[in-house]
């Protein structure tokens, strides 16, 4: 409907707002800050300034890695003239769709994104490496807002993309003939940690003061790299969030080599010469779709792209390798959520399937863990029983907490506390609704919970909304021990309550959660997820 306005008083109406917008362009211009710029070897870049912190996103730290450079070695980014735009992620590295993550076919994915503090005062601030999760298949740099953390903690905070899925741990026998690294993913973020030496500096980090953390996957990514001839002297304290050097890395390398032969065998390129050069052309959509069957990649547990010892960046068993002492000498924080297998039971059934967890489900897994040790199976069976947890479903979360995740963090825990200071956890928040809706299963502290309280809401901060006066002043005590460990290699700081470090006389973890932190035995730890069952013969 038009409005009755004449002519004139239409025209005056359009004068008006015509000088209001040139009034508010003035005082814009007049006071918005110009948006901070850093001066690195490669380039000048722009940033942005976000609730006190400055911004400086989709820097290039690799050359993409496409055409000729597709599953070789990441090479120096190239340099820029003018400044860079810095003000928004860069895509997602390729990878199928899940439910962490969309579906994406860039390969020109390897970036990463720096946050530093508007007050950074006198003096370089420590830095704070972030590699994600997401199974070495899926997941982002931008899944996560660094704006708080480095904030709060008062340290520079570095995101990065690395390469997933077959892109990144793609195994060819050419390649493996000449004794090159089928490990992209884990060079990439090497690459990554040497551009930070070179250039943190620059941003007002820290070189002599970086901190590796990371979740899933990315905990053990940063497992390996303590293990990794490659690694050595790149980062000086170590944070693993419910990755172990056992999650993940224990597919032989002639299975990945098999496996990646398939793959090109489904891209039409036949084993042999020029297989490789033929699955360079084709496009990355292709090999996405291709190398994941059936689109789903979370629960398909016979195709993983995963590291595997390629005699290059890993020369030999990661977790044998830590329970020998071979390791950087860093120090450490390790930790696990108490229901780490909620979330799988969640997605992967709940979620994807819209049914409970059956008896033959929990089969499968025993099976997978017993081998062919009918005894170890019968054990297992009798442990994780609806009767004892309530549910077969509660049983199951159980089993797969117990067994991929708490047991092989006490053991690594145990290892790395003999050589270097080590600080364990366990987080054990619980109601959690807010994090995804379960109709069939009350969550406990799953998988991923404490990255809420660490990130206070990451991309999306409506679950703040639901928290109690207690579970924010959890958050800040979470942020504030990751801080100090940074800053210091201990998270203590001087305010209670007091964390101490595991050792042979105290082998001692911290529960952390909303009702109290709380200073746990090591014993009460490992019978709490039966590890006398998965301890090594």
């Amino acid at each position: 409907m038009t409005h009755p306005w004449t002519r004139p008083a239409a025209r005056f109406a359009s004068s008006c707002a015509l000088g209001a917008l040139l009034v508010a362009s003035a005082h814009a211009t007049l006071f918005t800050p110009a948006p901070p710029k850093v001066q690195t070897s490669q380039g000048e870049i722009s940033g942005k300034l976000v609730d006190g912190v400055r911004a400086y996103m989709g820097i290039p730290y690799a050359a993409p890695p496409v055409g000729e450079l597709r599953w070789q070695s990441p090479q120096p980014p190239a340099s820029w003239s003018g400044t860079r735009d810095g003000r928004a992620f860069s895509d997602r590295c390729a990878q199928p769709a899940s439910f962490l993550s969309p579906k994406s076919a860039n390969e020109d994915c390897l970036y990463l994104n720096v946050h530093v503090p508007d007050n950074i005062g006198n003096g370089k601030l420590p830095v704070m490496v972030w590699i994600h999760g997401g199974a070495f298949l899926s997941g982002s740099a931008a899944d996560y807002d660094m704006t708080k953390l480095a904030n709060k903690a008062h340290a520079v905070v570095v995101s990065i993309n690395y390469r997933l899925g077959a892109f990144g741990f793609f195994r060819a026998p050419e390649l493996a003939a000449q004794h090159r690294s089928s490990n992209l993913g884990l060079q990439d973020q090497q690459a990554a940690l040497r551009w930070v030496q070179s250039q943190i500096g620059r941003f007002g980090g820290d070189a002599s003061r970086v901190t590796l953390f990371g979740h899933s996957a990315g905990g053990a990514s940063v497992c390996l790299h303590t293990v990794s001839p490659g690694s050595q002297g790149l980062f000086h304290r170590a944070i693993m969030q419910s990755g172990t050097c056992s999650l993940l890395t224990t597919t032989p390398p002639e299975t990945m080599e098999a496996q990646s032969a398939n793959l090109g065998a489904q891209l039409g390129c036949p084993s042999g010469p020029g297989q490789l050069a033929c699955m360079r052309d084709k496009p990355a959509a292709d090999v996405v779709t291709a190398s994941v069957p059936n689109g789903n990649e979370i629960r398909d547990v016979t195709i993983r792209w995963t590291p595997v010892r390629d005699g290059v960046t890993l020369t030999a068993d990661p977790g044998q390798q830590v329970r020998q002492g071979q390791f950087q000498r860093v120090p450490m924080m390790i930790g696990t959520t108490h229901e780490e297998g909620d979330l799988f039971v969640g997605i992967e059934y709940h979620q994807a399937s819209f049914r409970t967890v059956r008896q033959a489900d929990v089969e499968f897994y025993i099976g997978q863990i017993a081998g062919g040790d009918l005894h170890r199976a019968t054990t297992l069976r009798g442990t994780y029983t609806k009767q004892a947890y309530g549910s077969l479903d509660r049983a199951f979360s159980a089993l797969l907490t117990d067994y991929f995740f708490s047991c092989d963090a006490m053991r690594e825990t145990e290892a790395f506390a003999r050589q270097v200071p080590t600080y364990s956890y366990e987080f054990s928040e619980t109601g959690l609704p807010f994090l995804f809706p379960d109709p069939l299963m009350r969550l406990g502290s799953l998988h991923g919970a404490e990255l809420i309280f660490l990130f206070q809401g990451s991309q999306q901060t409506w679950p703040m909304l639901f928290w109690n006066k207690a579970q924010k002043q959890l958050s800040e005590q979470l942020i504030s021990y990751w801080g100090r460990f940074a800053a210091t290699g201990n998270p203590n700081g001087p305010l209670p309550p007091y964390w101490p470090a595991f050792s042979a006389q105290r082998a001692s973890s911290l529960n952390i959660s909303s009702d109290g932190m709380i200073v746990f035995g090591s014993a009460a730890f490992r019978k709490d997820h039966h590890c006398a069952l998965f301890d090594p013969s």
